[in-house]
């Protein structure tokens, strides 16, 4: 009896895991007041953490950024844009991915939506237009939208690189896999290659690829299994879940478990997917990751280990550049502190993505961004 309730509770745990999730962010920090240019809210532990973060509730998007003040019970910040109706009381969700929309709308910044063939059907990427013979590849975490790569847009502009941001099975608007679960990367990898095949048909010689949480995941199996992998010329990883185990086992601790809690989660997941668990875990495969890499992660991530990607790096000394950020969360490395994020980013894209510029005019959205040769 005590068998069979371990393995209904593992099995239904394992949904957080396997079941795409795309319900609106718990509303969980408090407006106390409004001012110009300033928002007071309840303090709590995301309320007080340093940086730039969105705030999202229904029908209304605002960004907030630095601390300006407070009290035992408050957090005084910077209350830079507002969208929709934002009053004292309202509950809202603190979100890391700052902006909202597509790239137009929340940047400025032209784009097409290419609809690129994949083995399921269409998959509907963004595509920013750029003068480089290198683009750019940006793969989102669980449960994400492709905005969570929009912070990198003015970076990756001014380094001239092209940019997809890209969908993959599961994703609102895109075809979902076979049997509807996520597959922690072991799938959704052959929709970054579909990304990849595009971009090399429309003129990219090499490419960069970015991925966040899970899309690092997704990076990883890409690096180990895709023809592809020798067009990359570097990756950039934020928090990337190298280690699938390690991340269940991690997150058990985070709830007061014993690691080995995570052991029936495995194999609810494993039965459910037939998980590859050595293919999830790249640091048994880095002789495949033998090329530059960037990667960020939060002092204070509970979600994926620090720990996962410090063995990265001492793993790969030579080619992997890592930045631990103090006080930023689970990919929030860019929100604490983005200047010193970017200046990192455009050093490391100028010495593997130098700028190349083509002869054409420039590129129009969903148009070929060089030409070929």
């Amino acid at each position: 009896m005590v068998l069979l309730l371990v393995a209904a509770i593992s099995w239904h745990f394992s949904d957080a895991v396997l079941v795409p999730d795309h319900s609106p962010w718990p509303e969980d920090a408090r407006v106390v007041r409004l001012a110009p240019g300033r928002i007071v809210m309840a303090r709590s532990e995301e309320t007080e953490r340093p940086g730039v973060y969105g705030l999202d509730w229904p029908g209304g998007h605002a960004v907030i950024g630095a601390i300006e003040g407070g009290d035992a019970n408050t957090v005084t910040r910077q209350l830079r844009s507002v969208r929709g109706y934002l009053a004292a009381g309202r509950s809202v969700s603190i979100d890391a991915d700052v902006y909202s929309g597509d790239p137009r709308e929340a940047l400025g910044v032209r784009f097409a939506t290419v609809q690129v063939p994949d083995e399921l059907g269409p998959m509907p990427d963004w595509l920013i237009p750029g003068r480089g013979h290198t683009w750019a590849i940006v793969v989102h975490g669980i449960n994400g939208t492709p905005q969570e790569g929009l912070h990198l847009l003015p970076a990756l502009q001014r380094a001239g690189l092209p940019a997809m941001l890209i969908a993959y099975r599961g994703d609102l608007g895109a075809p979902s896999g076979p049997d509807g679960f996520h597959h922690m990367g072991l799938t959704e990898w052959r929709d970054l290659a579909a990304a990849a095949r595009y971009a090399l048909a429309h003129g990219a010689r090499r490419l960069v690829l970015v991925g966040f949480s899970m899309g690092g995941a997704i990076v990883a199996q890409f690096i180990e299994r895709s023809p592809l992998a020798g067009r990359v010329s570097g990756l950039v990883l934020d928090a990337p879940a190298l280690d699938w185990r390690r991340v269940l086992e991690f997150n058990a601790t985070q709830m007061g478990f014993p690691a080995l809690a995570a052991l029936p989660l495995e194999w609810a997941i494993g039965a459910r997917i037939d998980a590859d668990w050595d293919s999830l875990d790249a640091l048994h495969h880095t002789e495949a990751f033998h090329l530059p890499i960037l990667l960020f992660h939060g002092g204070e991530d509970k979600v994926v280990p620090i720990a996962l990607s410090e063995d990265f790096a001492a793993a790969l000394p030579r080619w992997v550049t890592f930045y631990r950020v103090p006080h930023a969360g689970h990919v929030e490395s860019w929100n604490v502190a983005p200047r010193l994020y970017e200046h990192r980013l455009r050093a490391f894209l100028a010495r593997t993505a130098p700028r190349i510029r083509c002869r054409a005019p420039e590129a129009r959205a969903g148009q070929r961004a060089c030409p070929n040769g």
